[in-house]
Order: structure tokens, then sequence, then C-alpha cells
């Protein structure tokens, strides 16, 4: 057979590359982590140019193509379990060619066989497999790759929505696929207890219904409101069942939660796209998330007929709904509390599309700004993403009807319930150092990356020891032991260790990274290198006042006040001289900012770094006096580029700028600091 690959344009292949390799990270976000970068309308153009490329080109196929394959690999720390038959995905569209192209296969093909059609929701969560042996629950796994799945059958079993055994009438073996979702109404209340917990919320019912299905403790899953929408019987034909609707109905008989919806029947394309249009028209006043119909030949004969495709049966497609885009509906305003105390107004909404990337939540920075846009639950608004990446309501655009109260900033804290103080645009908690989310806050900014870098303590390790009274400001994180922590839920002997170890580590940090570790107002990682270069120790920062700090270049006035302020409190000033007996930090090198090799250099990073940590790298280059910064200007020396860089590099080339590689980066400061 002659070798066609040289007939591929270069620049094909190129692209076949780059769409496997964004599949397979978007993937693993999605499949994985739970936590999706872009909406499912921009994967699926992904999806769907790698398809085209791949028919036109059929010799670039290979079996690890993501065209081949469904899903990502299971993981830790779930059994991997082979599922009773693949677990296929199905082909996708927003545009009715999609059907169309279908019932032109079906009619082909089907001949003297009866090809009416199932029409279901197509529900927005996590597929999984049920399997009933002698009607009990013996197992149930997630999709994973297709073929293996997560053992997830404790957790399944604490749900009360689905049922750990059937009813007297079922078979000896009964094998379902369905969807665990979570309810829109659930979903808020879950959020919006997250968030006042100082959490990160879900994006998504659907990634809320994931993450809370693949918990560690089965009793978390069990708390959380989750449901199952069954859709079809895989051993149906095995038990001598000719339609999938018949399936649905005994799988109802057994006890399962089948409903109505599941089992509706049609006959032509203008019987489906009624149905399609109605869901769409409906789809913000159903109970759970939806994002199109699946249309299924419902004659199971026939489908064995029409058989499959490597990763999709050719007997059923989803006609998807187009995303939801910038308009979209407040369901309610709550509040969180951040680690300086501030009050911040967010704004929970109906989950929409805005430039590729689910929105379900926007800040209203403060409640000034919910005066002055008079947005309440219940208005549509328009969502914009500052700077392509906060999410934050523009204007409102319609009211609800009828309208609710206005909003009003709360009087006591929601989280430690101290009386609210104002403070110029912003209303504040005062309780810094008895109220759970500043605390949390601030232990989570000072183990950061950017600031100490502890490893291992992140905010939900954080908040489980703040649950477990193990901690209650930064100076106990050094009190903490292997022994209190090997018991906790989640660790080991060896993941305590390694906790203490890296928080051990730390007990001598550079003296910027921990005066930017202590989370002074409108003091960031610049400030606070170039403070702790210009006074060289924390006692003379300490005891600096305004007049000596504006002397520093880049610090004004509110930032020099700011500094004054926070070593004034009291309340700090002893939390301060309890951390100080466990920690010291070393000393920087007074004088001023610019000494060194890259003296008055100001650097710019965009893009994703490979061979530095972006704060190593910000890191070495103040190191050797120079400087860095988060946007280009003509004051700008080089512009350093990692992978996908933004919008700095057009200005960066605009103006004229020089520009470097990573690979011409550290040679730069390499050579420097050989010189130094």
């Amino acid at each position: 057979m002659p070798d066609t690959t040289e007939r591929v344009p270069e620049h094909v292949r190129q692209r076949v590359a780059e769409l496997r390799e964004q599949i397979h990270y978007h993937n693993y976000r999605y499949y994985r982590l739970n936590d999706p970068e872009i909406s499912d309308a921009a994967y699926d153009k992904l999806f769907q140019e790698l398809q085209h490329l791949e028919a036109i080109y059929p010799q670039l196929v290979t079996p690890d193509s993501p065209t081949q394959r469904v899903g990502a690999e299971p993981s830790e720390p779930f059994v991997p379990v082979r599922h009773y038959q693949a677990m296929l995905s199905l082909e996708s569209s927003h545009e009715v060619h999609i059907l169309e192209d279908f019932l032109r296969r079906v009619s082909e093909t089907a001949a003297d066989l009866n090809a009416d059609y199932l029409v279901q929701p197509k529900v927005d969560g996590v597929s999984i497999e049920l399997v009933y042996e002698n009607r009990r629950l013996q197992r149930a796994a997630t999709r994973g790759d297709g073929f293996t799945g997560e053992d997830i059958t404790f957790n399944i079993r604490a749900l009360p929505s689905i049922p750990n055994s059937l009813g007297s009438g079922a078979p000896a073996l009964v094998v379902v696929r369905g969807e665990v979702f979570m309810p829109v109404a659930g979903f808020r209340a879950l959020n919006e207890q997250l968030i006042m917990e100082n959490k990160k919320p879900f994006a998504n019912p659907r990634n809320a219904a994931s993450g809370s299905l693949r918990q560690i403790d089965p009793k978390v899953t069990g708390s959380r409101p989750l449901e199952l929408f069954p859709f079809e019987l895989m051993n149906g034909a095995e038990l001598g069942f000719q339609r999938e609707s018949d399936t649905l109905s005994a799988l109802a008989d057994f006890g399962l939660p089948v409903r109505p919806e599941a089992m509706e029947r049609c006959d032509s394309l203008e019987a489906i796209l009624a149905v399609h249009q109605r869901y769409l028209a409906s789809r913000d006043r159903i109970p759970y998330e939806i994002d199109g119909i699946v249309v299924k030949v419902d004659s199971l004969p026939l489908r064995e007929v029409m058989g499959t495709r490597a990763r999709t049966p050719r007997w059923a497609v989803a006609y998807k709904f187009p995303p939801r885009r910038e308009v979209t509906r407040v369901e309610k305003i709550t509040c969180q509390v951040g680690r300086t105390g501030k009050l911040t107004p967010v704004a929970l909404l109906l989950p929409v599309d805005v430039g590729g990337v689910t929105v379900s939540r926007a800040s209203l920075h403060n409640y000034g700004e919910v005066a002055r846009l008079d947005v309440r639950p219940g208005d549509m608004v328009r969502i914009q993403r500052a700077g392509d990446v906060i999410p934050q309501v523009e204007s409102v655009v319609d009211f609800g009807s009828p309208r609710s109260e206005p909003v009003r900033p709360p009087d006591k804290c929601p989280v430690c319930g101290s009386p609210v103080v104002e403070e110029g645009a912003y209303h504040k908690c005062p309780n810094r150092l008895g109220c759970r989310a500043q605390i949390l806050g601030s232990i989570r900014h000072y183990a950061s990356r950017a600031a100490l870098d502890i490893e291992g303590l992140g905010e939900k390790t954080i908040a489980l020891l703040l649950d477990k009274n193990l901690i209650t400001d930064l100076a106990s994180v050094y009190d903490l032991s292997t022994e209190k922590i090997a018991v906790l839920e989640g660790f080991g002997e060896l993941s305590a260790s390694n906790l203490i170890n890296a928080i051990n580590q730390k007990r001598e940090p550079p003296l910027a990274r921990f005066l930017y570790g202590l989370g002074i107002p409108n003091v960031g990682e610049k400030t606070a290198a170039d403070v702790a270069r210009a006074f060289g120790s924390l006692d003379d920062i300490r005891h600096a006042s305004v007049e000596e700090l504006t002397k520093v270049a880049g610090v004004g006035p509110v930032v020099a006040k700011s500094i004054v302020d926070f070593f004034s409190n009291r309340a700090i000033q002893q939390g301060l001289e309890r951390l100080l007996t466990r920690v010291r930090p070393r000393e920087a090198t007074a004088g001023s900012p610019a000494a060194g090799p890259l003296a008055h250099k100001t650097f710019v990073f965009t893009g994703t770094l490979e061979r530095f940590k972006r704060s190593e790298a910000k890191q070495i280059v103040e190191s050797l006096g120079g400087r860095t910064s988060s946007s280009v200007s003509k004051n700008t020396d080089y512009v350093v580029c990692g992978r996908d860089p933004g919008s700095k590099l057009e200005k960066a080339r605009s103006l004229g700028i020089p520009l470097l590689n990573e690979a011409e980066f550290a040679r730069l400061v390499g050579r420097q600091q050989g010189e130094t």
C-alpha cells in the first residue's frame, strides 16, 4: 500500500497536532479536574475542526486521537472498573443539518424495520453506569474513557434519590445508563454556601455534580442535592425488548426515577424540530440544566443493524441549543468576605457563555456599585469579562416582574456577625483576627506561590485545619505537627510529613516575600520588593514614617499610609509578634532598588512560562536590580514571551520593544548572574 503521508500539507499536520493537544488538555480539565476553561460550544468547534481534517486526510487518524476516544482516563483515588458495554459519546451539533443527515442515514438503513425516534432532553450532568444484580446495586461507575470508568459505588449508595435495590419484577441483571445532575435550585444553594464559606464556587451545575460524585467521603456526596435521569437500559435487547421506550417503562416499574420526558416519541423531522423548539423556549423554566435534545432510533433491532463508530453510535445524535450569550438573569445577590474584611456583593447568575467561558457568578465590587446599577435578583443583566478575565455586571437590560426589593449592605458580617463599618466606598468587617473568612484568606495569601509558596497548604487544607481548630492564625501554622495532621481525612503519614516539611522550610523567608505575604492593603509583590530593598529589615519598615516610605520609588502617599496603618494596628502587632517568634525573615540588602547589573531595566512577562514559575522569573529580575511590571509601556525594556502570549506581545511590537523567548531570557539573566 503506498505511503500517502507526504500528500498531507505540513500546515495541516501541524494543525491536527495542535488540535489534539488542545482537546486532550480540555478533556483533562473537564473530566478529571471538573474545571473546564472553555465552553461546550468552543470545545465543539475544536473537535469538529479535527474531525473535518481527519475526514479529508484519513491517513492522519491514530488510535490515540481524541476522535477515537471518549472522555479521560480514570483517576485516583477511585478504582478503575470495566464497563458492561462501551459508554459512547454522541455526535453533536448546533446546526439542523445533523438531524437531516441522521434521518437520511436511518431511512437508508431501515428497510422494513421500524424507524420511529425517541427524543429526550440532553441533561447537562455526569454520565454513569449502574449495575444491579439480583435487584441490588452492585456497582456504579463514571464514564471515564468510555471503556473503563471510576468506581463510585459507595458515593452513589449515599444518594437517597437513587435506589439501592429494585422492585420484585426486576430481572437478575439490570444495567442502566443515566445522567446524575444537580437541580438548578440546589446548585444555587450550594454555591451560595460555598461563597459564604469563602470557598471557590462551581462554575455550573454539571461541575457541581461531577465534583460532588468524586468526593472521598460518601457523606459529602450524600449531602449534595443530586438526582438521576435514567435514559437507557443497556442490556435491554438481551432481555428481549424491541424498543427503548418500552425498556424505560420497565425501569420505572422496577423503581428507578424515569421521567416522562425521557420517553417522548416522534416520527418525522418536523415533530423532532417542534420538540427542540419547545425545550428551547422553556429552557429557563426547566428545573435542571439541558443543552439540547438527544434523538435516538427507538427500535433496538435497527440499532443493531446501524452499529457504531469508534466513539459514537450511528443510531443517535445530539441536536444542541445555541449557547447562552452575554445576557442572563440574576438569581441571587450574596456577600463574600475577603481576607482584608472587605464585603463584596456577588451576583449568582443563570450560567451564560461570555467569550467562550461559562459564567455563573460576577462581582459587583461594592454596594455603591449595586446602588448605581440598581441591580436586583430577578433582573436580566448584560455580562462582560473585564480585561477578558473577570466577569462583571455591565448593566441591567430588563427588570424582573414583579421586581424584588433593592439590595442593601448587611449590618453584620455574614461570617462572624461583627458590626459592619464603612470605609469610603467599601463596607468591612473589622474583626480581622476573629473572622474565619479573613483568617482563611490571610493564611491562603501567606502560603500562596507569590508569597511564601508553602506547597500543600492550599485553600481546602486551610479550611480543614480551621474546622478542626488546629490553626487559628498565621503563627499557629508553624505549631502544626505530623501527628496532628496525619489523622485528618485525606491525609496519611507521608502527606502530613510532606506538609510539615514544606512549612518548616519557610521559617526564614526572604523579606520581600514575607512582607507581601502579610497581606498589607495596597502592597503588591513589586512594592513589597522595592520597600524590602530600600529598608533592608522588617524592623525598619515597621517603624518607618509616611515621609520615609514615600521616598521609595513607586510608593505614594496612599500606599505609605497603608503600610503605616497596618503596622500601627494593635491587633496586627500582637499577631505579628507571635509570628516572629516562629519565623525570621532574611534581611535584604538595603539601598537603591536599582542596584545590580539589570539596574533601571523593566521587564514584562506574557504567556505561560515553562522553564520558570512566573514568580521565580520576577524574583530573578529583581534580585539583579531590575524591575517588573504587569503592563507594557514606552518605559518597558524587555517583554519575555511564553506560550500563548496575549495582547502585551502586540503592544510591544507596536512600540518596538525587544522581545525575548524563555531561552533568551535564561541566557540573559544567567550571564548577568555570572557577572555579579
